[in-house]
């Protein structure tokens, strides 16, 4: 592939992820991969395809479910294939780039044009409305993690091409723009998984004094924080404002991922359990492995979580999920305990790069950038799928910065 092919797979790669398809993005990274493949791999990605690939096997371990069928042992696997597919399609594609600051740059101008689009989305929708919280993010977006990594390349990778151009009154601008944009979306996981990131990337999360420094910051201002929010009351306005409305979505930021619940299913007013429904799911599969005797293994590939009532998703009625929004939860679901070792395994490994010395002294540091990952993919973890969700970007900046310390030496 030339390079003007390479940089164009990369930006088909990032829309398709943008485009929150899971067919898309498994298609679009498979011909990418087909085309970019070379049968050589550094060991340290290597390590990281080995574990992704025995988590796959676990999962073909599992029977088909009744409610699933062959259909949904497919969609499993799929779901559980997609990462490492974009991982090593990136992977292949950055080691073909002749300049390697393409990478991180592609990303930016992305980040950028996304950013200047949702503004601009925003600016003509509000001349004929006036939305709430929740309609404001489903009408404008609720997430864009091209945006989150565009915004952390800027913070934290020097020497990017962008940040030298000869228009700097236009790059400042548009940095201006994607951090609005970036704020416009009222994404509390995004916000929480840049501010980690970047507290990774500059070595804030290290077990060693400045860790502990840093630790120490961060518990009081979360206790400040938490002290804050079980104190506010959100207004009883019937047309609460946009700001009211997020602080009220902070306020039950717990509750509503990992706090216990207890639900009549046969109740027909479930107003109560929806802002709680991440850890009803969750409950689920606890209670469900643990009743059908697969809590090491995990019910496999096409298996479901049984809600206990019919509700609507993407158009259906649909009683029997196949995924859940916490990705801990999934892993367990269809992996066991087995699964959640070997994922936890992963985050493991890309931590442990926070102790190794770069090779040389160039000004970015991939080490950093692995480790800034890890926790990418476990708080993300927390709140969503993870590295299965349809749009993170975790797979593709794995692949690229293995490919880059590759050849940083």
């Amino acid at each position: 592939m030339s390079q003007n092919l390479n940089r164009i797979a990369l930006v088909a790669m990032i829309l398709s992820l943008w485009l929150e398809s899971l067919e898309l993005s498994f298609v679009v990274a498979s011909i990418v991969l087909f085309l970019s493949f070379r049968p050589r791999l550094s060991r340290n990605i290597a390590s990281i395809v080995l574990l992704m690939l025995v988590l796959i096997l676990i999962g073909f371990l599992g029977i088909f479910s009744v409610e699933a069928g062959a259909y949904g042992f497919i969609k499993d696997l799929i779901y559980f294939l997609r990462p490492l597919t974009i991982m090593l399609a990136t992977y292949f594609v950055v080691s073909r780039l002749e300049k390697k600051s393409d990478f991180f740059n592609i990303i930016v101008i992305c980040g950028f044009g996304f950013a200047v689009w949702h503004l601009l989305h925003i600016g003509t929708g509000l001349l004929t409305m006036r939305p709430n919280l929740d309609k404001f993010r489903g009408v404008f977006g609720k997430l864009n993690h091209v945006e989150l990594l565009a915004l952390f390349s800027i913070i934290c990778i020097k020497g990017l091409p962008i940040k030298h151009t000869r228009y700097k009154a236009i790059y400042q601008f548009l940095v201006i723009c994607l951090g609005i944009s970036f704020l416009l979306y009222f994404s509390r996981t995004m916000i929480v998984v840049l501010g980690i990131m970047v507290m990774a990337y500059y070595g804030y999360l290290k077990l060693n004094r400045r860790g502990a420094i840093a630790l120490a910051f961060l518990m009081v201002l979360s206790g400040a924080f938490i002290v804050f929010i079980r104190n506010y009351e959100p207004s009883n306005t019937q047309d609460p404002g946009i700001g009211t409305m997020f602080l009220e979505k902070l306020k039950n930021s717990y509750t509503e991922a990992f706090e216990p619940v207890e639900f009549d299913r046969f109740k027909m007013d479930r107003r109560e359990l929806w802002p709680r429904w991440r850890a009803y799911e969750a409950n689920l599969v606890l209670t469900e492995n643990d009743k059908e005797k697969l809590w090491f293994t995990g019910q496999g590939f096409g298996s479901t979580v049984d809600v206990g009532f019919e509700i609507i998703l993407d158009g259906a009625y649909i009683q029997h999920l196949p995924t859940t929004h916490n990705g801990l939860a999934y892993v367990y679901l269809k992996t066991g305990i087995l699964g959640l070792l070997v994922y936890f395994s992963i985050i493991g490994l890309l931590y442990l790069y926070y102790y190794k010395k770069d090779a040389t002294d160039h000004p970015v540091s991939y080490h950093r950038v692995l480790a800034a990952c890890a926790f990418y993919m476990l708080a993300s973890s927390m709140v969503v799928t993870g590295i299965f969700k349809q749009y993170e970007m975790i797979s593709f900046l794995l692949g690229g910065t293995f490919a880059l310390k590759q050849f940083d030496r």
